[in-house]
């Protein structure tokens, strides 16, 4: 497939590391450190930057996503909807089937409480782990620091990754979200509110990291409401090169999950083999996904994600990964978690 062609030819060489230092320095007044996240294992390298917090992650400047620097332009490298379509498509009708059970609530995506009664047990297992946003009046939008990797390659059909994947609070249509199947590796967007499904996307490749990681292996996304006349949202990625937002999807109309809640948080649907451990283990074995700077907006106005707004009530036990090797650690409460394959 073009997409992991594409992927396979993602490198870091000393030209484009002197481009994505210009980059982060241009930026900086407005975007201040999402260079220094440790992300995606060996293919992806460790970006330092100024002004690492103690824990040595550097989140994202609150004016980044504070920003009205809004592009007008869509997201470089998005696919066309018929492409998403093909790419991602399948993936609901999978999903509902297995975990789409009377009371889960939600349609083929996101956290659920309810496994549908046909699937046998340990034959797929949907964890999730990270921050959740409670349910606030006025919420209108979330952001965070994400991360991406070149090198996470899902071996069986059965397991889809979704990490990190966000979902601001407030009754939103959009979700967006970090894809890994046996053919993709993406930013997507699902759709609450009209098809719920995926209905916008880019592929991580060489482009995506240039443009929206400048060369540090992380992308900032938010989530806002832009009209809550008739709940339009619209996700957008930050865009080094022009230090302005594109944007990826924007969608209208009544959400369809039934939740005003939301979340940030590592997610998957995985196959579990015999010997008691989930592929979803063996492929991220040696892999580092986080999530930083992680806030909400109530009302226009952005907080740090913190026990006013956060919890971690969409946390599974670390055992329900199936992952001897995992670990797990929410760095900062509740701005910054960090899994480890």
């Amino acid at each position: 497939m073009d997409t992991m062609r594409l992927v396979s030819q993602a490198s870091h060489e000393p030209r484009e590391d002197r481009m994505s230092v210009r980059s982060l320095r241009s930026t900086a007044a407005v975007f201040a450190a999402s260079a220094a996240l440790v992300l995606g294992g060996a293919g992806l390298g460790t970006a330092a930057a100024a002004g690492a917090g103690e824990d040595g992650v550097a989140a994202p400047a609150a004016a980044a996503c504070n920003s009205a620097a809004v592009s007008g332009r869509t997201v470089s490298g998005a696919l066309p909807a018929a492409q998403v379509r093909e790419e991602l498509g399948g993936l609901t009708a999978q999903h509902r089937a297995q975990y789409g059970g009377s009371g889960s609530g939600i349609a083929g995506k996101g956290p659920l409480g309810v496994r549908a009664t046909a699937v046998k047990p340990l034959l797929d297992i949907h964890p999730a782990q990270g921050t959740s946003f409670k349910s606030l009046s006025g919420a209108d939008g979330s952001c965070a620091t994400q991360s991406v990797s070149t090198t996470l390659t899902v071996h069986d059909s059965g397991t889809t990754i979704y990490t990190p994947t966000m979902y601001p609070p407030g009754g939103s249509c959009v979700e967006l979200v970090t894809v890994y199947t046996r053919s993709v590796r993406s930013v997507s967007a699902w759709d609450w509110c009209r098809s719920v499904n995926f209905a916008a996307s880019v592929p991580i490749d060489s482009n995506f990291l240039t443009t929206y990681t400048g060369g540090s292996g992380a992308y900032t996304g938010r989530v806002i409401r832009t009209n809550a006349a008739n709940n339009t949202w619209s996700a957008a990625l930050w865009n080094y090169s022009t230090g302005r937002w594109d944007t990826l999807f924007t969608q209208s109309g009544t959400n369809q999950s039934g939740r005003t809640d939301g979340w940030d948080i590592e997610e998957l649907y995985s196959t579990v083999g015999s010997n008691g451990q989930a592929s979803s283990c063996t492929d991220m074995a040696g892999l580092t996904f986080e999530s930083s700077g992680i806030s909400v907006r109530v009302n226009g106005t952005w907080s740090a994600a913190t026990s006013a707004n956060s919890d971690t009530h969409y946390d599974s036990g670390a055992g329900a990964f199936y992952c001897p090797t995992r670990s797990y650690q929410m760095v900062t409460p509740y701005t910054h978690w960090k899994a480890v394959g």
